[in-house]
């Protein structure tokens, strides 16, 4: 596994579908691929900790006109996605290494339309509740990324982020558009929300957990 990892992090660099953060790098945010003139008019949807982009994969192959972004910070983990995307001919995703923290040095004020939190790491002890995706202090990454009534889409097999979630987008004075505790139960026709299922969702399907889903907006 090391010595695949090891393969992976050199591939990675040779990728055209590959942005890496630098240290000390002040571009501004319009000089960068997703705001090339090929993808003017275009939406662009970020996926949160893509990992191996499965998500972004398959968001883009049914969304041609829109541009995903899937950002992780594990390179090992995002070339698998941006070499099947290189494979499959999928020109409307690319990816970007860096923590998610620092997404406002890449992106533009109100130039994002939708944010997807596919399975985030949950946090469960206390200490570590401001590294939740859904703390305040990415909630106002967000709402600044966002275009006016853009939507951040959650999905979950924990009960505790999901509650969590809900408690943060209402103190922050966001709106939950849509929620369910049982997505795959749930009439649901949002493009992602059941139609696209990863390899994780899968391993928490196996074991009989339900998939969460929540919907809201920031701004």
């Amino acid at each position: 596994m090391a010595k695949n990892k090891l393969h992976r992090y050199e591939r990675v660099k040779h990728l055209p579908n590959v942005t890496f953060s630098v240290f000390g790098d002040s571009r501004l945010p319009c000089t960068y691929p997703w705001y090339d003139e090929r993808y003017k008019g275009m939406e662009r949807i970020l996926e949160l900790g893509c990992g191996k982009g499965e998500h972004s994969l398959a968001f883009a192959a049914a969304n041609p006109l829109k541009l995903c972004v899937g950002i992780d910070s594990k390179s090992h983990r995002i070339c698998v996605g941006a070499e099947k995307a290189v494979a499959e001919c999928l020109e409307n995703v690319l990816f970007l290494r860096v923590r998610i923290e620092r997404i406002k040095e890449f992106f533009a004020e109100n130039s994002i339309h939708e944010i997807w939190l596919t399975f985030p790491d949950p946090h469960l002890k206390n200490r570590a509740i401001k590294s939740r995706l859904s703390a305040p202090l990415f909630l106002d990454l967000y709402a600044h990324l966002l275009v006016p009534g853009g939507i951040v889409h959650l999905k979950t097999d924990s009960d505790l982020f999901y509650d969590y979630t809900g408690k943060s987008v209402e103190q922050f004075g966001g709106r939950v558009v849509a929620a369910s505790d049982n997505i795959h139960a749930t009439d649901c026709n949002l493009p992602g929300a059941r139609d696209i299922v990863s390899a994780f969702e899968n391993t928490a399907l196996s074991k009989g957990l339900n998939i969460k889903y929540m919907a809201f907006t920031l701004n």
